[in-house]
């Protein structure tokens, strides 16, 4: 076997089995406890492997997402953030990309925080770990907040109530991990492969949906869901996905401590 077949192989091979340390992502090796004792934020050693591996991206914007969320907490809230027909007509056009790194609370922070950092290293994987893949992966979600805005407001022209959060552009990471197939190339829009995980994505929308009509009817208070955007965002990843990646599949680099050296040359 070739190098670049054996590194390709191993490259994808935590989609399907994560078997190995250096495969695995962060949040799998905390929720596992192959974190060392004493580990702290403060130690370089602590995050810097993790920025350069697959969920490196999703770390980051995540990290962005909790800043902001306390900045939110000192400046009056989230409404000035969120995007309308009322707000655009306004002049506040700035709302467009502010809505998506702006949270209604904390549950929907979290929420989202643990969407994101669960499809971005099985992006960033197909998308590439280097600085262009951290660009294609940026401009992924940025477009697809932007298509989820726009759905939204399509559906409400004269519409009051203000959109916030990073569903919609997490929703376009979805749709695009909804193409890729476990050896990295891309499943065909009408495979069973792009079938599956979009109703996997129609029944979460519709069970959040019930979940957030109950919490209403319950209680009287509490915000809808955003589904234009989440399907906006979704539509977005799914369909652009083999056009925003590259042709190519990444190359993930050998690590210290790899079993499979047999086929090496």
């Amino acid at each position: 076997m070739s190098l670049c077949s054996h590194a390709r192989t191993r490259h994808y091979r935590h989609m399907g089995e994560a078997e190995d340390k250096t495969s695995s992502t962060f949040v799998q090796r905390v929720s596992s406890g192959r974190l060392h004792a004493g580990a702290t934020i403060m130690n370089p050693r602590f995050w810097k492997p993790d920025l350069k591996a697959d969920d490196g991206p999703g770390l980051v914007l995540a990290s962005v997402l909790v800043g902001t969320f306390l900045l939110e907490m000192v400046s009056g809230g989230p409404i000035a953030w969120g995007v309308s027909s009322q707000a655009l007509r306004e002049g506040r056009w700035h709302t467009l990309a502010a809505h998506m790194v702006a949270h209604g609370g904390i549950v929907h922070l979290l929420m989202n925080l643990g969407a994101l950092l669960a499809l971005s290293p099985v992006v960033i994987s197909r998308l590439g770990n280097g600085p262009a893949g951290w660009v294609r992966y940026g401009a992924l979600l940025v477009c697809s907040g932007l298509l989820g805005a726009t759905a939204y407001l399509v559906l409400h022209l004269d519409g009051t109530i203000p959109l916030i959060g990073a569903s919609g552009a997490i929703c376009g990471l979805w749709g695009f991990a909804a193409r890729v197939e476990a050896d990295g190339s891309f499943a065909p829009l009408f495979s069973k492969r792009a079938g599956q995980s979009t109703w996997a994505f129609a029944k979460a929308n519709l069970i959040l949906f019930l979940l957030f009509f109950v919490v209403m009817w319950g209680t009287g208070t509490g915000s809808g869901l955003a589904w234009e955007a989440h399907l906006g965002g979704f539509l977005f990843g799914l369909l652009v996905g083999p056009v925003w990646g590259p042709s190519t599949l990444p190359i993930a680099p050998f690590h210290e401590g790899d079993t499979d050296t047999a086929d090496r040359p």
